[in-house]
């Protein structure tokens, strides 16, 4: 860990809808509130074939793919893949390669499909060499990787993968209320 770029603590379990006022997404919003820069890489595709273990959760082979390499200070510190059935993202803002500004969870509610849940798996990863390239790290590095299953009352809405190298960034789950200012 390098003393000018300490790992970043992110509480992952504050998933939120933004508000109206909000022009970032949550993780970008905890980056500036701790006093440093976010940022991001987009790029957005169909898939016809999606990876069967992200099928089996989705119910769905085919999807539209929103991938971002996040960075903090102009570091990369993850990649976050984002699999949403196409029958939910086609026509939408999901298929564009801009940020969503209300972001996705909104977008999902406003066409009638509001997020009720998710379920985090987080296991160990080794990084290949498309994420190490974009992490600006070796080949086989130690990672985690975070698999996001979201869904309504009735169907998987989203699968996300975030994959990020140990040591960069801290997942932190809170239970409960958010904790008090320098907890």
């Amino acid at each position: 860990m390098a003393e000018e770029s300490p790992a970043f603590r992110y509480p992952a379990a504050r998933e939120r809808v933004r508000d109206d006022a909000a022009d970032c997404d949550a993780l970008d919003q905890f980056v500036k509130d701790a006093g440093r820069s976010p940022g991001k890489e987009l790029q957005v595709s169909r898939e016809e074939s999606v990876p069967s273990p992200i099928a089996e959760r989705m119910g769905a082979k085919v999807a539209v793919v929103r991938r971002a390499v996040r960075r903090i200070d102009d570091r990369p510190v993850s990649v976050e893949t984002s699999y949403y059935p196409t029958d939910l993202a086609s026509g939408t803002e999901l298929e564009s390669d801009e940020d969503i500004r209300r972001g996705t969870i909104k977008l999902l509610a406003d066409n009638g499909h509001v997020q009720v849940g998710y379920r985090d798996e987080v296991v160990p990863h080794i990084l290949d060499e498309h994420e190490a390239r974009d992490l600006t790290a070796a080949k086989g590095t130690a990672a985690l990787c975070v698999v996001r299953t979201a869904w309504s009352r009735d169907r998987v809405l989203r699968v996300t993968t975030t994959v990020t190298p140990i040591g960069d960034v801290v997942l932190c789950y809170d239970i409960g209320e958010p904790a008090p200012a320098g907890a």
